[in-house]
């Protein structure tokens, strides 16, 4: 069994280095949990049934799920990477953009077990975009709570359907901006391109560590502490 004094200890003895800092982390995350297992149980059996059920993330670290809506001459577009992870713009001739698992019935499909078949849409009316829940089984959210049947949509909602969070932006403003300065243009079309080398090389700081977990932390903190559990 894992003794959360000794890791705390040792964690302590790595000072400030990535690796003591991650380890902290870690060990953060598994006190939480655990007193989350003891009392609720069933409660983080579904958080790894989420986990479990949700589409690959397309292997890229902070992938980052959105629907950006546009207004161009009256006439609305989705630009999003719900589909299979990459940007896509999505002209849809009735201006309604359904989404769900199953790809015969819906115009975005996304694998994902707990959305339905036709689980919602977004629906661009009368200069509104709304979110129409389709009597999905497990519910459609804004900002955390349910909707009932419809919901107008504004700039920067967190949307969730099924397992599938993401953002929705809304642009309706175009501005043509001014020519940059010759002298900058020139300067830019100078700069040479950073060698692979430099690419790859990057500096990582406590502050970012401390940061941001990756998911796979969560994900091996939550599969430990149900396997001590048992």
């Amino acid at each position: 069994m894992l003794d959360p004094q000794a890791l705390y200890e040792y964690s302590r003895s790595l000072g400030n280095t990535n690796e003591g800092l991650e380890l902290q982390h870690r060990l953060s995350l598994f006190q939480v949990f655990s007193r989350l297992y003891d009392r609720h149980p069933d409660l983080l059996a579904e958080i790894l049934d989420l986990d479990s059920s949700v589409a690959p993330s397309y292997g890229s670290h902070g992938f980052f799920s959105y629907v950006q809506a546009v207004v161009i001459g009256g006439r609305a577009y989705l630009m999003t990477n719900l589909a299979d992870g990459r940007s896509q713009a999505l002209a849809q001739s009735q201006q309604i953009w359904t989404i769900g698992r199953d790809s015969q019935q819906v115009v975005i499909p996304i694998r994902d077990k707990r959305l339905s078949r036709r689980h919602a849409a977004i629906h661009y009316h009368q200069n509104q975009f709304r979110l129409v829940d389709l009597g999905s089984t497990n519910g459609s959210f804004v900002n955390g709570e349910r909707i009932r049947n419809q919901y107008s949509l504004r700039d920067g909602d967190r949307i969730r359907l099924g397992s599938v969070t993401f953002s929705f932006f809304i642009c309706h403003d175009w501005q043509e901006l001014p020519q940059v300065p010759e002298a900058d243009v020139r300067h830019i079309e100078s700069v040479e391109p950073a060698s692979p080398r430099e690419t790859d090389e990057t500096v990582t700081s406590s502050a970012d560590v401390a940061g941001a977990i990756p998911a796979f932390v969560l994900e091996e903190t939550l599969r430990f502490i149900r396997n001590q559990g048992r």
